[in-house]
């Protein structure tokens, strides 16, 4: 008995105080380190989201400007200057209006067009009231106050000199629906937000619904740190994260200057929201603390009985069921605690047993369900466009052959059929209309279409089962030199899984008739991949491709048959 008496206090003082210490040293370090990244985390989204709002400034100012660069725009006949400023109107939705002023600040009569659709004509005349407030002492590109207006995308008058010294003056409002857009979509964790502020707090854009227009923030925590700040010293690049606000206001936040118009993009959210991993943590820490309390009381009454031949049988059966071999059993006759214990044991070993059985058929049903899900999105990108049917599984075949030959191991193999077959997920979000286009894509059309690798890798993202597929959904498009996008990776930085894939969609868009080729022979095909090879594609992965292509043609190995779904 004390023995009993002994192992059990033994048991039960280990596990508390070594689970209750090691609890409150995680925790500890585990809530600066969540902060921290909580921290990071909203400084990163508000450099995104600067960049983004400068980027919809950046085209449609930089159409208008075009206008100002030849200097003899004011020389031009009153025809050919009406010309191109209604090409700058067409030819940019973001543009709704432009005004020209002469060497004298009036308006050259005959010269300011506005888009009807979108500016109504009672609006022209506050446009050019707030063009004509900018015009004094302007020597240089000059940014308006925003103009918010409910049921409306807000605004922004623009305007700057044309030559040198000035022989006139161009003005332009500017829609900012497009940053409207962008900030509106903008999520920061379940309850956080951004938004867009001008150089006296009011609201540019924001969360819709949240505010209203032309609201003024500067009360709020993160923007009152702004604005003291810039009062302080203006910084056209100033850029700060953390905590904000007192009390029940206290925000985990951040705040960036967008060059050119002085606004800037703000990210908030409540701090107890950013803990909320804290508080799970917590709870996971009192649960583990209670399951080891518990398993030290059952260690005590096991461990009391001091038998040791029983203790070895139960080891060896443990140790059978950790290595894999679930079923084993204690052969122990006896009508004691220990006898109960070996066929509770042996009644669990066979549970395990069935449980493993019923575990493996689960894995096989949800890998074929995942396979399925990768089928039908795939297929729902190949049936957009018929010249692409079927290029997807084609892919991630070839892929899958590419990664055996380079002696990757199966699961690896199987991953890059995934990847294959998921390498253009992201074209879901490219609209038909330059997705399904026969002609050459211009240089927007391109810039759109260069956007589906990101958007395919966020669709992706969420997927534990794929995660190594990601890499390639992302960066199948980069190139072995450098030149390929979205990030211009080069060499071996590229991963292994995205090069695999950016060959072996290379070499099927080579040997399938698309809109702008025929299929090619497979010398021919062969011929482009050598001329890509250590510019565009990785020579090793080439290589194995021409390996893989030669076993075939001999008849060596035959082509991967497509993948099968249970019906």
């Amino acid at each position: 008995m004390k023995l009993f008496k002994a192992i059990f206090l033994l048991m039960l003082v280990v596990g508390v105080v070594s689970t209750a210490t090691v609890g409150l040293l995680v925790l500890s370090d585990t809530r600066e380190l969540l902060t921290r990244d909580a921290q990071e985390l909203s400084g990163e989204r508000v450099k995104q989201l600067r960049l983004k709002t400068e980027r919809a400034l950046e085209d449609p100012v930089r159409a208008v400007l075009a206008l100002s660069r030849s200097p003899g725009f004011f020389s031009l006949p009153l025809a050919e200057q009406r010309s191109a400023v209604t090409s700058v109107l067409t030819q940019r939705r973001d543009v709704t209006a432009i005004t020209a002023f002469d060497a004298q600040k009036a308006r050259v009569a005959g010269l300011q067009a506005f888009a009807f659709n979108d500016v109504p004509p009672t609006e022209v005349a506050e446009h050019e009231a707030r063009a004509r407030a900018l015009l004094d002492g302007l020597s240089g590109l000059r940014y308006a106050a925003p103009v918010a207006r409910p049921g409306r995308s807000p605004t922004v008058t623009v305007a700057f000199p044309v030559g040198d010294p000035p022989r006139g003056y161009l003005a332009a409002e500017l829609s900012l629906a497009g940053l409207a857009e962008t900030v509106e979509d903008q999520r920061v964790g379940s309850s956080g937000f951004a938004y867009v502020v001008d150089g006296q707090g009011k609201l540019v854009a924001g969360p819709r619904g949240r505010f209203p227009p032309g609201a003024d923030l500067s009360a709020r925590p993160a923007v009152a740190s702004l604005l003291a700040t810039l009062a302080r010293t203006p910084d056209p690049e100033l850029f700060r994260v953390g905590n904000f606000g007192s009390g029940d206001e206290r925000v985990v936040g951040a705040y960036a200057v967008v060059a050119g118009p002085g606004w800037a993009v703000v990210s908030e959210q409540p701090l107890d929201a950013a803990y909320t991993q804290v508080r799970s943590m917590q709870h996971r820490i009192l649960v583990g603390f209670l399951a080891a309390l518990a398993v030290a009381l059952v260690l005590a009454l096991l461990f009391s009985r001091g038998l040791t031949r029983p203790l070895k049988r139960f080891v060896a059966s443990a140790l059978d069921i950790a290595r894999g071999r679930f079923g084993s059993q204690v052969e122990l006759k006896s009508n004691n605690e220990l006898g109960e214990l070996a066929r509770t044991f042996n009644h669990m070993s066979q549970q395990l047993l069935r449980y493993d059985k019923e575990n493996k058929g689960l894995y096989q049903s949800l890998e074929q369900g995942y396979l399925e899900t990768i089928l039908a999105l795939a297929n729902s990108i190949d049936s957009k466009d018929p010249y692409t049917r079927g290029h997807s599984q084609r892919v991630g075949d070839i892929s899958a052959a590419i990664g055996r030959e380079l002696g990757l191991p199966e699961p690896e193999v199987k991953l890059l059929r995934y990847a294959g077959i998921l390498h253009d997920i992201g074209k879901i979000g490219i609209v038909d209309t330059i997705l399904g286009k026969q002609e050459q894509l211009t240089n927007e059309e391109m810039t759109v279409m260069r956007e589906h690798p990101v958007i395919g890798a966020s669709i992706v993202e969420p997927v534990t089962f794929l995660g190594a597929a990601r890499a390639a959904v992302k960066s199948h498009h980069e190139k072995w030199n450098g030149a390929g996008y979205p990030e211009g990776l080069a060499g071996e930085a590229i991963p292994l899984v995205a090069r695999i894939v950016g060959c072996a969609d290379t070499w099927d868009a080579c040997t399938t008739t698309r809109p702008y080729q025929r299929a090619m022979s497979t010398p021919a095909a062969l011929d482009i991949m050598e001329r890509l090879r250590g510019v565009a594609l990785d020579p090793a992965v080439v290589d194995a491709l021409r390996r893989v292509l030669g076993r075939r043609a001999a008849g060596a190995e035959p082509a991967a048959p497509p993948v099968q779904l249970a019906l």
